[in-house]
Formats: structure tokens, C-alpha cells, sequence
């Protein structure tokens, strides 16, 4: 087996195991942070507004070339070089990103040279020395992209960007632990959450230097952060390094609280040694800050400080009784919850509770929702009988049920459905791609096959690229009992597509409905089956593939699983 296909068959057949443990472990509690100005200076009244929402952790930056102007002579005599001087007599901990090259060496590109490495290391040596607050270094900021990088590092191509990476990161973790031990240095800085650069990288001669994983994963969702990590860690060298997630953020500014609280508790659960939400300050980039400009708070920096208050120090564990249902919780007495729409009843006597922002919640009107935070929190440690959870008519969703199946195997562990791809009319496993391992390619983990070059499947996208009659990506349900069900799937195919795609529903392979198109539409169908049978979706491009990337969502519900519900027209 090529090395490639062996990671991933390691990884994916370990992912079961690892995220079995996840619920039985206690994780160290997460450290919640915030990534702020990125060497361009601190106004009095954001650091000001640091310390008191507080943040524990900033995740910033000071230029090389601001602080080196002659070789090797250190002058830090800026606001720019000397910001971390304001926190000085407090209790703030710094993660410094040292990304950025320097014009005195390798004419400013992102150093590759042997002088300009390790002239690189001296700098990062000197910086720990002047400011004690800084305790963790992160070397580059998402290396894997084309945004950060210059010069040979960039046109040496992602194969070879690795090795570059790690040679900065040896050059500064030599460096620094002549002068600093205690300093923990990071590697990776990865956008995304990629094990085809990252598990290469790991692989590499003198990978030891890296003592912890920074990460960027904006572009998973927050509840398939679970099932990804899982995977990223299930590769040898990844399983046991501290993972730091060290930006998150949301650019809806009507959910950024609810999506700074899940992404936390997520995260807090899965045993992530720091989050850093970004950005702290308004940034003019469309993600939502936790502090505007004349200092107050945004919703998110509220549920910030919210979750300072009270999360902040507690063990988290997964304790969620279903795919469906998220529920992380903190200590013994406090749970964040959230998931597929379902009644929630509590004991009012004992338990309290609240949104993202801390704001207080009605008792006598509370329901789980996918997007939003539910916190409760009791004067007495939780019980089944303090917090009750409705009935859930949904038995198969598509996306909260997605994972990553064992090599040669159509369904992943607690999965609704069996997920293939029909050539031909003959069915075949999908294979897992770690993301990224080539270009052109999402840089997260995905359904595909390495001998199918554009085929692509997704939690939340699909991208059929297959061609002939009887061929399309297929996910199939099959019934446990006899049931009468509701079937909703939805579909919104990519403006880029050139003719559309076609989507049918079929009960035991005889097709019941099919939709075709650019904007199909969704499907929304009663029926009934017996235990055994199969309902099949199956999603193929019409005369061309181009484009044709879909978001979809398939959810099965059994119509007679909460008739107390159904009685009272909820």
C-alpha cells in the first residue's frame, strides 16, 4: 500500500477507538484566548478592554525586521516591538507568531538559508528573553496556504513546504530552549485541519521539535470538529502532541456567540490545549471581533466573558446520548447543549438557565436547536432527573451522522447511512482522503477515491464527478423496524454549475421521485418501510460534471417515534 493510503487506513481504523475514549477521558481544561492586532500596535483602550473582559491568552506577533534593523542587534524601541510590555504585571500569557522573513536575510522571503535560519532562531531567543509574559511560540501562520510564504518556499510547491516549515521550526526551538526551556514552540500552522500536509510533516527527520500542532479550522463545521480531529489525531506522531487551536472565529455577527460557545465546549471536550478566538479587535475583515473600537463588547465578546466567568478551569466531557444531541459538560454542574430541535425540561428549583451571553432563559420555553447554545447550570451537580430531554423523532441525518469508515467499508460507526459511489451500476467504497494531500482538493478530510480525481463527499457537500449510466454518489438507509417515515433532503447546487444535477429517492432500488437541475429543489416525502428495506438518495451530474459541487442534507424521521408530539401538533 502506498505510504499515503497507509496513514489513512491507520488513521481511520484508529478514529473509532479515539473517539470512543473521548467521552470516558477528563482532558486538561482548555485554555480560551483571543488573537489580537498582528504587530500593528496597541490603543490603550483595546488592552485595556484585554484585561478586563479578561483574556488570559493573546495570540499575537512582532515583525523580524522591526526589531532586527543591523544583524544581530536587537532593538526593541517601538509600540510595535514593545506591546507585550503593557501586560507585563499581569497575568496575561502570550502565543507569539513569528512568521514574517527579514530583508537582511534571503532578501526578506520567508528564510530557507542555513544564516538566515539561524538568524531566525537568535531572534526568537532574544524575544523570550526580553518578555517573560511570551510562553508559547507559533513558527508561520498557515504554511499550507500561498498567503504567507514567499520566495522558494512558495515556488518549492506543498510537497516540499513542509520541510522548509520544519527547518524553521528546529531553527527556532534550538535556539530558544538554549535560553528559555520552559518555552513550548508550535508547528503545523495549518488553515484548516489538513493531514496530507500535516501527517508528511510529522513523518519528517527532527519532527520531534514540534511540540505542540497550531490549527486553523474555519472551514469545518463546528460539529464535525469531533470526527476531523479524531482522524488528524488517529496518525501516529499526530495521536499524542497538544493540539492549539490558535484562530477561530464566525463572520455572522448574530451567531458568533453561540458559535464561540460551541466551538469552545467542542473543542474543551475533545482535550484542545488552547482556542484562540479571532479576532479581539475589529480587524475590517468580516469576522466578528469580542471588542469594537470604542472598547465595548460585541454579543461574542459578552458570551467571552460569559464563559470566563463560569467555564473557564472545568474538566469538559462529552456526554451527548446521541448523534443528534451535543451535550459537553463542565464540572458537575454545568452543561452546554444543542442539536436537532427537541423539548428541554428542567427542575427550576435547582438549575438556571442561559444563552451564549450569559442573558437568563425562560424555563418554561426551552428547546435545542442546531445553531444555538443552551447553558444550564444547577446549585447541585446535574442528574437525569434536574435536566430532561424531549422526544426526537429523527433517526438518520446525513450531516450530524457523518464519519470516516474503515478501509472497504460503506458505513462509518453510527452512521445512518451506507455512503458509496455507483459506477456503472456496481457499487464501491469510498476511500478517505486525509485533505490536502495533493492540490485541488478540500483541506479538510473527505470521502473520495484516489483513482477518481474530483469526486468528493462531505458532511455538507458533494461533488458527483462521475460519468455514464447507473452511476452516482449514493447514500442508503435501511430500516430497523417497520416505520412510517418523512423523508427531507435538500440540495443547493453551486451558481458555477454549467447543467445541474440529478437527484432520486428510491425504496428498494425502484425510484419513487427524481429531481433535476441547477436548482432541483428539495424533497419532502411520506412513506412507509418494512424492516430491511432500503431508501436510497443518490445525487449524479446531468450531461457534465463542471461545477456541480452541491450542498446537501438528507434527515429521515419516523413519524410514529413521538406521538405525544404528533397529539399535540408539535
Amino acid at each position: 500500500m502506498p505510504q499515503a493510503g497507509l496513514r489513512i487506513a491507520c488513521a481511520a481504523a484508529m478514529v473509532i477507538a479515539i473517539a470512543a475514549k473521548a467521552s470516558d477521558a477528563s482532558p486538561p481544561p482548555i485554555e480560551l484566548g483571543a488573537a489580537s492586532n498582528f504587530s500593528q500596535g496597541w490603543s490603550l483602550r483595546t488592552a485595556q478592554a484585554a484585561l478586563d473582559l479578561p483574556v488570559p491568552r493573546l495570540r499575537d506577533s512582532i515583525r523580524w525586521a522591526d526589531v532586527e534593523r543591523t544583524p544581530g542587534r536587537y532593538s526593541f524601541d517601538k509600540p510595535i516591538t514593545t506591546w507585550p510590555d503593557r501586560f507585563a504585571d499581569s497575568k496575561v500569557r502570550i502565543t507569539l507568531t513569528l512568521n514574517w522573513g527579514n530583508p537582511l536575510y534571503d532578501d526578506g522571503q520567508t528564510p530557507h538559508s542555513a544564516r538566515a535560519l539561524a538568524a531566525f532562531g537568535q531572534f526568537a531567543a532574544a524575544l523570550v528573553q526580553r518578555f517573560p509574559r511570551i510562553d508559547t511560540l507559533e513558527i508561520g501562520n498557515e504554511v499550507n496556504s500561498g498567503n504567507f510564504v514567499s520566495g522558494p518556499v512558495k515556488d518549492a510547491g506543498l510537497s516540499e513546504r513542509g520541510r522548509y516549515h520544519l527547518a524553521m521550526v528546529r531553527a527556532a526551538a534550538q535556539a530558544v530552549r538554549q535560553v528559555r526551556p520552559d518555552v513550548k514552540v508550535l508547528g503545523g500552522s495549518t488553515h484548516s485541519l489538513p493531514g496530507g500536509f500535516l501527517w508528511p510533516l510529522l513523518d519528517l527527520p527532527g519532527a520531534d521539535a514540534i511540540e505542540g500542532l497550531a490549527v486553523h479550522p474555519y472551514t469545518t463545521p463546528i460539529d464535525q470538529l469531533p470526527a476531523q480531529i479524531g482522524l488528524l489525531r488517529g496518525y501516529g506522531p499526530a495521536a499524542h502532541l497538544p493540539l492549539h487551536v490558535t484562530e477561530f472565529g464566525s463572520a455572522d455577527p448574530q451567531r458568533a456567540p453561540d458559535d464561540l460557545l460551541r466551538g469552545y465546549a467542542t473543542l474543551a471536550a475533545l482535550g484542545v490545549s488552547e482556542m484562540d478566538w479571532y479576532p479581539l479587535n475589529e480587524r475590517g475583515d468580516g469576522l466578528v471581533p469580542l471588542v469594537r473600537r470604542d472598547g465595548a463588547l460585541t454579543g461574542a465578546g459578552e458570551a467571552f466573558r460569559f464563559m470566563q466567568a463560569r467555564l473557564a478551569g472545568l474538566q469538559a466531557r462529552d456526554t451527548s446520548p446521541d448523534r443528534f444531541t451535543f451535550v459537553r459538560k463542565f464540572g458537575r454542574r454545568i452543561e452546554v447543549l444543542w442539536g436537532a430541535p427537541r423539548a428541554v425540561s428542567i427542575d427550576t428549583r435547582t438549575v438556571s438557565a442561559f444563552d451564549a451571553t450569559g442573558a437568563p432563559l425562560d424555563p418554561r420555553s426551552l428547546a435545542l436547536r442546531d445553531d444555538r447554545a443552551l447553558v444550564l447550570i444547577g446549585k447541585a451537580p446535574l442528574t437525569a432527573a434536574s435536566v430532561q430531554l424531549g422526544c426526537n423523532p429523527l433517526v438518520a441525518d446525513s450531516f450530524y451522522q457523518f464519519g470516516y469508515p474503515a478501509p472497504g467499508q460503506f458505513q462509518a460507526s453510527g452512521d445512518g447511512f451506507q455512503r458509496f459511489v455507483r459506477i456503472a451500476g456496481r457499487d464501491i467504497p469510498f476511500e478517505v482522503m486525509a485533505g490536502q494531500q495533493r492540490t485541488g482538493v478540500p483541506w479538510t478530510p473527505y470521502l473520495g477515491r484516489s483513482d477518481m480525481r474530483d469526486l468528493r463527499l462531505a458532511a455538507d457537500t458533494v461533488l458527483p464527478a462521475v460519468k455514464g449510466p447507473d452511476s452516482a454518489v449514493v447514500l442508503r438507509h435501511i430500516a430497523a423496524r417497520d416505520s412510517r417515515l418523512r423523508v427531507l433532503a435538500e440540495f443547493t447546487v453551486s451558481p458555477r454549475s454549467s447543467d445541474g444535477i440529478v437527484a432520486a429517492l428510491s425504496r428498494n432500488e425502484h425510484t419513487l421521485l427524481s429531481r433535476a437541475g441547477t436548482a432541483p429543489g428539495d424533497i419532502d416525502l411520506k412513506l412507509t418501510l418494512r424492516k430491511g428495506q432500503s431508501l436510497s438518495l443518490s445525487i449524479a451530474p446531468r450531461a457534465s460534471p463542471q461545477g456541480d459541487t452541491t450542498r446537501y442534507r438528507i434527515r429521515i424521521f419516523d413519524e410514529e417515534r413521538c406521538p405525544q408530539d404528533r397529539a399535540s401538533g408539535t
